[in-house]
């Protein structure tokens, strides 16, 4: 804490401590291959020093042409089809380890993508 003459707390000091330390103590380290490998994509595009799952895509300095670039990347590491309206949607690397495990579990279980196109086509033929 930083104290002007007087003895009084000096304001001013304070909002930047705040500032400067409240990145750092959210840090949160990758937990697992999947978030690790995704925190990496993002470092990268983001030009990031180190990226936490719990940081914010759009805090960091994401904007959409980059959201672009990580899902392209993505497709390409983890052998995912990620849309890019996912990356909207997941605005953070746990959210979106969350979405790629879905898709994950969803690329083994064909026989619920089967049942969805068979619905589809129920409806179309109404």
């Amino acid at each position: 804490m930083s104290h002007d003459p007087n003895g009084k707390l000096d304001r001013k000091a304070l909002p930047a401590i705040e500032i400067g330390g409240q990145h750092s103590q959210a840090y949160l380290a990758p937990r697992d291959e999947l978030e690790a490998a995704l925190a990496g994509i993002w470092a990268d595009v983001l030009k990031a020093e180190r990226v936490g799952v719990h940081d914010n895509f759009f805090e960091l300095g994401g904007h959409s042409l980059l959201a672009t670039q990580i899902a392209s990347r993505v497709q390409k590491q983890l052998q995912l089809n990620v849309p890019l309206r996912a990356m909207f949607e997941c605005s953070t690397v746990e959210e979106l380890a969350e979405y790629v495990r879905g898709l994950q579990g969803s690329e083994v279980d064909e026989a619920k993508a089967d049942r969805l196109s068979d619905l589809m086509a129920e409806f179309e033929g109404l």
